[in-house]
């Protein structure tokens, strides 16, 4: 096949980014951080979660330990 007439089918288009769900421990984890004062920095890059997730789950904080208590899944 030629250059011009490259294939774009569903197989070869690559998907630039996936999203990532986040485990009830992983969020645990960014919790205990935050209780311990720990930078947002380096909870980010210890969980490897952007800085909006870490303040997402630090806004749902208690929801999150509620589920983690009855073992339901946070939405």
């Amino acid at each position: 096949m030629s250059e011009k007439h490259k294939s774009t089918s569903p197989s070869t288009i690559q998907v630039a980014n996936r999203r990532k769900t986040t485990g009830i421990e992983e969020k645990l984890e960014v919790i205990s951080g935050l209780k311990k004062c720990e930078q947002i920095f380096y909870i980010c890059h210890d969980v490897r979660l952007a800085h909006s997730s870490t303040h997402t789950i630090r806004d749902n904080a208690n929801r999150i330990k509620a589920s983690a208590k009855s073992g339901t899944k946070v939405f």
